[in-house]
């Protein structure tokens, strides 16, 4: 997972209850709040600190050895604004976006959706970084302690969803990925070339469809996806590309139960050897979750109960580079 927020990679793993919300039918403010927590474990050489979470190990002993694992606590809040404009099919919002939410993508949006008749509904949004993320200014630092530095990773994405009537939606997103402070390998005897290749600022863009089936009504929902990732780096070592798979299923027991389970791999091949290690960090991405959610608990209009597991794991060609992450979280979800 190297450079980026473990919470955010689950996205790829952790389902959408809902596609993309229709525009609604009539004028107004409409959206979502949700409060919660969750425990996390997670087992990373690379990653320091999300948010108020420390996750990483300030000192290591070995480049060989592979990470610890870090158990912490955590809010898991999200919330949207959106204002729309009936007459012209148009709608606005501010914050996380409620399928973008379920999926732990936690970057704040502004943007806009626009219904263009037959075409389907096309969005644009500004991505921004809520919460902190700190990674080592070099990670390679033996015996001592390490010190820690802001990574952001701000951008756009645009969305072409219901392409022509029918159930397939497209998302391109491009982000542009800054280290505050990059010092990778400034601890070890490398060349000013080889420190280069260590170097994590870069653009990060992704491509991806997918196709939702509906079976027995609507009470069985397969969504196939495919992903297309690159990672373009200024530091050969670090950039990488490849291909994502995953599966979305689905399942409405009655008008309360909701349950959903997804499952995703991803293979990555990275463009150059890490001058440390003297071989490619080649990797796969495995993860899977299982999301319940109940309507109306306690005779509550409006709300969802909702409770949910994830694992995740990278498994790199350098065992410094392996990673993972499970997460365990429930929380109470109003839609306005």
């Amino acid at each position: 997972m190297r450079y980026y927020s473990f919470l955010v990679l689950c996205a790829a793993v952790v389902p959408s209850v809902y596609a993309i919300e229709p525009i609604p039918k009539e004028s107004g403010f409409s959206g979502f709040i949700n409060l919660g927590a969750g425990v996390t474990s997670v087992e990373s050489n690379t990653l320091a600190k999300f948010g108020s979470v420390e996750l990483g190990d300030n000192t290591i002993d070995s480049l060989s050895q592979s990470p610890d694992s870090e158990t912490a606590g955590l809010p898991v809040i999200g919330l949207e604004v959106a204002y729309t404009f009936a007459s012209t099919r148009t709608q606005i919002f501010l914050g996380n976006q409620l399928e973008d939410y379920i999926r732990f993508d936690f970057s704040t949006r502004a943007g806009i959706r626009q219904e263009i008749g037959k075409a389907g509904v096309i969005g644009a949004s500004f991505l921004q970084t809520p919460l902190a993320t700190e990674v080592w200014e070099d990670p390679f630092v033996i015996g001592t302690g390490r010190s820690k530095t802001d990574r952001t990773s701000n951008g756009y994405r645009l969305i072409w969803d219901q392409v022509y009537g029918t159930a397939l939606e497209l998302r391109y997103s491009a982000r542009e990925v800054d280290i505050d402070s990059e010092r990778s390998g400034e601890a070890l005897a490398l060349s000013a070339s080889d420190r280069d290749l260590l170097d994590r600022n870069g653009d990060s863009n992704r491509f991806s469809a997918e196709y939702t089936f509906k079976r027995d009504g609507l009470k069985h929902l397969i969504t196939p996806a495919i992903a297309y990732l690159d990672e373009d780096r200024n530091g050969g070592a670090t950039a990488y590309d490849g291909l994502s798979f995953s599966v979305n299923y689905i399942y409405l027991m009655n008008n309360r139960w909701r349950f959903v389970t997804n499952a995703s791999f991803a293979n990555l091949g990275y463009d150059e050897a890490n001058p440390v290690f003297g071989t490619k960090a080649d990797s796969e991405r495995y993860g899977i979750s299982f999301t319940a959610f109940y309507a109306q608990p306690f005779g509550w209009k409006g709300w969802l109960a909702n409770a949910g597991a994830v694992w995740f794991e990278e498994d790199s060609d350098i065992d410094f580079y392996d990673a993972s992450v499970g997460l365990i979280n429930a929380g109470m979800l109003y839609r306005f």
